[in-house]
């Protein structure tokens, strides 16, 4: 699988903690006029090189108008320094999966905008210098240019460069920063620090974190979220596997021209049911076309984020926060039945069809019946956590693994290996007895890892840990799911359970008889399924060879499992911790929280350190 370098951060944290700033964009629906762009391409000594934060911006966004975080910085520059300094406001993707693109998609557009920017303006410039600039996601973006740049593989050379500014950089801890504020001991970044350090620019790129922000601030003992950090930001949506590209990257489409949020479904069935009690054939038909069109999205997004250990998470956060609003959207979305509403929404647009006004109100009210668990919730509540919800995609995947290692740990391989192994035995034998204490044994020990396969589906798992080094134990797990997926877990449960059903039902002191001629028909006969067929399916996965999907592991592979960073704990723990920690608003607080024992808020100390460097300049 190709690679992108590059540190960044777990995109559930992206998305989330840039969802909680909630900064007004500012003319970003639309291209960028000519006369907007030369404005900002204008020639001054200084160029301040501008890349704000998950979505506090566009690729559409016009370059002159400063937006969310970063104006605390710019501002006062400009005003001390007059026309000897201009702004240019990268505008870029500002994602973090959603919109069809992962974390390092959206900040990959963020990197080629602010090098073109940069060329551009020296280019037509000559002389200029520059400064940059960057917030979360952004600077992440300011941060590897700076690298670029001090590499020598920069759109600019290095004399060009004054100075630059991180606020809650993720890659906090590369060889060169200057870390504006008291020590955070024992912290990272959270996508680490960037393997070749700054270079030439060692001693220009400055940074501000608080304590607390997971962001910049991460404890290293919280080893699985800087793993996740970093890997999931290197993989775009074009090299995720299978499902794990349609997990990852659930989008809720437009409704009438515009991205659709959770609301849409509420407020579309309202509408439905007016237009169907109106007798407005042609509009009830065009509503339910547009919420049918939201039913799949809206499946795939449940069936990642609605998992037990996020909703309950999500629930025990104090009362009226954005997380427990989170944990009730979730927990009604689980709850409301997508696929009838969706059969119903047919329904609609057949009767709207047909001109039949009786059967489109039926089907109307049976819509909204359907929907009431979302119904019931505050809208503007709903519309704030969008967003938050599908940010939580990938954490929710990690914490369906903790599921699917609930199951394997409950397993006593040796014990159903045993077992499944004397089934023949005993059956060539005619020893019923025998037959049924091994079955006993595999169907008690088995079932956990069989049902945890067949409720989860282990491939957008598999391809996330496929993502680690080769060699790994992540990556050897990943197989290793990859392949229990293949196995026809759904007739295995469904065997299983047939046998647990005759199981219950055997009497030993009338045991049914088996014919030593024909083992085979005689117990297919009685249990209903193909017995010794199913036997050596069960004895291959407990050895652990996985060789029924004709892919064959190092025995033992699973066993692994469980010595990883990937146990439920820490799953759990860290998992939901980065997921939900925008709640703490600490990442949002750098224009008001002191960073220093000045008092002077984060903000202000690297806008005076980065003046005394346009001073000197």
């Amino acid at each position: 699988m190709r690679r992108y370098r590059g540190p960044a951060v777990a995109v559930a944290v992206a998305g989330a903690v840039a969802a909680a700033a909630a900064v007004p964009l500012l003319n970003t629906g639309g291209p960028v006029d000519a006369a907007r762009t030369s404005e900002a391409m204008s020639c001054t000594p200084i160029k301040l090189i501008v890349v704000p934060g998950t979505w506090e911006t566009t690729s559409a966004a016009d370059p002159n108008t400063p937006v969310g975080m970063l104006r605390g910085v710019t501002e006062p520059l400009e005003r001390r320094f007059g026309n000897r300094i201009s702004s240019y406001w990268v505008g870029y993707n500002a994602t973090a999966f959603d919109q069809g693109k992962t974390y390092n998609d959206s900040k990959q557009t963020g990197i080629d905008a602010a090098r073109k920017a940069m060329t551009d303006i020296s280019r037509d410039c000559p002389g200029t210098r520059f400064v940059g600039l960057g917030f979360s996601q952004g600077a992440d973006v300011n941060g590897d240019v700076a690298a670029q740049i001090g590499a020598g593989k920069g759109p600019v050379p290095a004399a060009s460069y004054l100075a630059g500014g991180g606020v809650a950089d993720p890659g906090r801890g590369t060889k060169g920063e200057v870390n504006l504020g008291d020590p955070l001991p024992g912290t990272r970044g959270l996508a680490g620090p960037r393997p070749g350090g700054f270079g030439e620019l060692s001693g220009r790129v400055a940074n501000v974190c608080l304590k607390g922000d997971l962001y910049c601030a991460l404890p290293e003992e919280n080893e699985l979220t800087a793993t996740l950090g970093t890997v999931l930001s290197r993989v775009g949506i074009a090299n995720l596997q299978g499902s794990a590209e349609r997990e990852l990257s659930t989008d809720l489409g437009t409704v009438n021209g515009r991205p659709a949020d959770l609301t849409a479904v509420p407020n579309g069935v309202k509408t439905l049911t007016g237009q169907a009690r109106g007798k407005d054939t042609t509009g009830a038909a065009r509503t339910a076309g547009d919420l049918a069109r939201l039913v799949g999205p809206l499946q795939a997004l449940t069936r990642a984020v609605a998992n037990p250990v996020v909703v309950n998470t999500l629930l025990n956060s104090p009362p009226g926060s954005q997380n427990q609003i989170a944990g009730q959207v979730l927990q009604a979305l689980s709850k409301t039945d997508l696929v009838g509403l969706a059969n119903e929404l047919d329904a609609v647009q057949a009767a709207a069809k047909a001109g039949d006004t009786a059967a489109l109100a039926r089907a109307a009210l049976a819509a909204a019946a359907k929907a009431a668990p979302l119904t019931g919730l505050p809208a503007d509540q709903v519309a704030k956590v969008t967003k938050v919800i599908q940010g939580l995609q990938p954490v929710a995947l990690l914490a369906q693994a903790s599921n699917v290692i609930g199951g394997i740990s409950r397993i006593d391989y040796r014990g159903i290996q045993r077992a499944a192994r004397a089934v023949p035995v005993y059956a060539q034998r005619g020893d019923t007895r025998g037959v049924y204490r091994s079955l006993v044994a595999i169907e008690d020990r088995l079932m956990p890892l069989a049902e945890t396969a067949n409720r989860v589906d282990l491939t957008p798992l598999a391809a996330l840990l496929a993502m680690w080094p080769p060699g790994s134990p992540e990556r050897a797990v990943g197989e290793a799911l990859a392949i229990l997926d293949r196995a026809d877990w759904v007739r295995i449960t469904r065997d299983l359970r047939a046998i647990q059903n005759m199981l219950d039902d055997f009497d030993p002191k009338r045991p049914p008889t088996i014919d030593p001629a024909d083992p085979v028909k005689s117990l297919n006969a009685f249990f209903g399924v193909d017995l010794l067929s199913l036997v050596p399916q069960i004895t291959d996965l407990t050895e652990h060879g996985l060789d029924v999907a004709g892919v064959p592991l190092p025995k033992g592979t699973l066993d692994r499992l469980l010595k990883t960073r990937l146990n439920p704990g820490n799953l759990v723990k860290e998992g939901l911790d980065a997921a939900v920690f925008y709640g703490t608003r600490r990442h949002v607080m750098y224009g008001t929280e002191p960073v220093d024992g000045s008092g002077r808020p984060a903000l202000e100390v690297l806008e005076s350190w980065l003046a005394e460097r346009i001073e000197a300049a």
